[in-house]
């Protein structure tokens, strides 16, 4: 019991200073290779020191990955969400679906939704969505943004 009262200051230390080590852009300048800012809460732990928890998408890839949609095999995309203005919907590279609003609620699927069954994406108009904005599993919460920065043309 006197080990463990020891080693919780130690592991908070610890966490401490890997927290600092880290924010302050130590170890390479890699971040994993999503990086442009964090997208989590921040709170000081007591001692001035400021920490900060990032929620990662549970469907983040290991690796950085290069992405060929079945939809555009020949065109690379680095971004996990593709935006297509015209029909107002989202590709998900990270999970191979399609996310659409269908009148009543958004709905994320492997299938195309009806509005595109006889669309050829490869020609329409679409966007990359930042690099802010991997780990956002619920994208489209910022659609009406989106629908003013991306336009059809």
């Amino acid at each position: 019991m006197k080990n463990l009262k020891c080693m919780v200051p130690l592991i908070a230390i610890l966490l401490i200073n890997i927290s600092t080590y880290a924010q302050k852009g130590h170890g390479g300048g890699h971040g994993g290779g999503h990086g442009g800012g964090h997208r989590g809460k921040e709170f000081n732990n007591g001692n001035g020191n400021k920490v900060v928890i990032v929620k990662r998408s549970k469907y983040r890839p290991n690796k950085i990955v290069v992405y060929h949609p079945y939809w555009r095999p020949k065109y690379a995309y680095n971004r996990r969400w593709v935006y297509f203005p015209k029909y107002n919907f989202y590709w998900d590279n990270w999970r191979n679906h399609y996310v659409f609003y269908n009148g009543n609620i958004w709905l994320s699927q492997p299938t195309a939704p009806p509005i595109i069954v006889n669309v050829n994406l490869e020609k329409e108009k679409h966007y990359e969505l930042k690099e802010t904005e991997e780990d956002d599993d619920d994208v489209y919460k910022t659609n009406d943004s989106h629908k003013t920065e991306y336009k059809p043309d």
